[in-house]
């Protein structure tokens, strides 16, 4: 995952950063301009599964990355920021990251889910947390 992501990240001009949400936390704005979207990816979960022989016969991927974009901690209503930040997010760049892992990977999505996240981080950022499941199968 973290390939398909960063590759994912590369193409489009989103930041990407692969780590710990902890160290997550320590994002430094100064490297990014207020419309940028921000692609955190937590540690891959790796699940291997063995036939009687002991060759590996699947994988599965699984964690979750989070998409947001800079917001200040006092803008307008809860609905301004679904509209403005995280709407795009939902209809537009979940798409493109679906279709890429469909299309330029040998991976199946098995499960994708997603949650709004508002004043995240010490950053004060609004996207979504993606929860994923991918699969060699």
């Amino acid at each position: 995952m973290y390939e398909i992501l960063k590759e994912i990240c590369e193409t489009n001009n989103w930041f990407f950063t692969y780590a710990r949400p902890d160290h997550q936390n320590l994002f430094d704005e100064d490297e990014i301009n207020d419309n940028d979207l921000l692609v955190f990816l937590d540690p891959v979960k790796i699940d291997e599964s063995f036939n009687d022989f002991g060759a590996v016969e699947s994988i599965k991927y699984s964690g979750s990355f989070m998409l947001v974009v800079s917001s200040d901690y006092d803008e307008e209503s809860y609905e301004y920021r679904y509209i403005n930040y995280i709407k795009p997010i939902l209809d537009n760049t979940l798409n493109v990251i679906k279709s890429s892992i469909r299309c330029e990977s040998d991976l199946n999505i098995n499960n994708w889910s997603t949650i709004e996240v508002i004043n995240y981080l010490d950053y004060n950022s609004d996207g979504v947390i993606v929860k994923y499941v991918l699969s060699d199968e």
